[in-house]
């Protein structure tokens, strides 16, 4: 019988597989959520704990990719000497760090970040994962792009403006997150049995950066952190938020291997766009269907979604973006069902 990691793999070589592959969560929360266990609580418990919550959970919805890393953004920062908070309800929250100029870059020492004992455990509970797959599901390691980095780190709306009024401090600060990013995945990919790199740069988004910012300030770096890890030889997968469509086109010379889009993207027009060059994942809506329909409903929509997009393979199918702590299970496993029962045209 081909396991999970199998189909996960032919999708991401453009390959039909016998079923569509699919993820339930982009960021990671979700599991802990809907087992009421609050990421502080884990902190201190075994890695095994978090581990076999989470991948109890996807295990239980039919989850064929996961994603590890929960916190990771967070905990990076905070080895950088940011505040960051652990709600309840939400992913752990980053505040930017206090970065006025360019030399302010200068202070921060990369190789010290990766002693940070929270980035250990993040490590850690990545290894315990792996032994509780025993190779069955695709696991990828998530983390941040480049230019989301940027922003978390400065503040977007304050990187915006440098894009206009300073290229130099804007290019320093870029080299500073793309080392910072490369430096995560190499760290988090000394665990073996790791299958991919999962990329979030959500501040890439169409609603935030034009096209011609795009292609000057996010492809070459985000191009830099795929050649670095390229001996790796990892799946590789990015997440942008919202519409993309113009921009898609822009993605294969980076050297990714597909493209997780938002629900505002039309599917349709992203494989024609996309012309088999890449993979494409995507795109059920998290919130106005995942979260706010019934669960006959969610198959209904999930099915529309593969008739959009899974016929000529290379397809895997993922929520639009993260869900929400509100998210209910029983629709998960509808959005899960509908991907098991359908079934690619050979």
């Amino acid at each position: 019988m081909v396991t999970s990691r199998e189909i996960v793999s032919e999708a991401f070589a453009l390959k039909k597989p016998e079923r569509v592959p699919l993820g339930v969560c982009l960021g990671g929360s979700w599991p802990f959520f809907v087992e009421g266990v609050h990421l502080q609580e884990l902190l201190s418990a075994p890695p095994s704990k978090a581990a076999e919550i989470f991948y109890r959970v996807n295990e239980r919805v039919g989850a064929d990719f996961v994603t590890v890393g929960t916190g990771a953004t967070a905990f990076l920062f905070e080895a950088l000497g940011s505040k960051i908070e652990l709600t309840k309800k939400s992913a752990p929250e980053v505040s930017a760090l206090p970065i006025n100029t360019a030399e302010d870059l200068d202070r921060f020492d990369l190789p010290s970040v990766f002693k940070s004992e929270k980035l250990k455990w993040l490590k850690a509970v990545a290894a315990e994962t792996v032994k509780c797959n025993k190779n069955q599901k695709s696991l990828f390691v998530s983390g941040r792009a480049p230019f989301t980095l940027a922003g978390q780190l400065l503040g977007l709306e304050t990187l915006s403006r440098l894009l206009y009024k300073n290229k130099p401090f804007t290019e320093k600060l870029l080299a500073f997150t793309t080392e910072l990013s490369i430096a995560y995945f190499e760290f988090m990919l000394e665990v073996s049995g790791l299958d991919g790199i999962f990329i979030a740069d959500p501040s890439a988004s169409g609603d935030v950066v034009s096209v011609r910012h795009f292609e000057s300030v996010i492809i070459p770096y985000l191009t830099a952190v795929m050649e670095r890890l390229k001996p790796y030889r990892k799946h590789s997968l990015i997440h942008i938020c919202g519409n993309i469509s113009d921009r898609l086109h822009l993605l294969p010379q980076t050297g990714i291997q597909m493209v997780s889009v938002d629900s505002k993207v039309d599917l349709q027009n992203a494989k024609r766009i996309l012309n088999g060059q890449i993979g494409l994942a995507g795109n059920v809506n998290p919130v106005f269907v995942l979260e706010d329909k019934t669960a006959d409903e969610v198959y209904i929509e999930t099915q529309k979604c593969l008739n959009d997009a899974a016929g000529d393979g290379g397809f895997m199918l993922l929520p639009g973006c993260d869900l929400s702590a509100k998210v209910p299970e029983e629709n998960v496993r509808a959005f899960a069902t509908a991907a098991h029962e359908w079934r690619i045209s050979l």
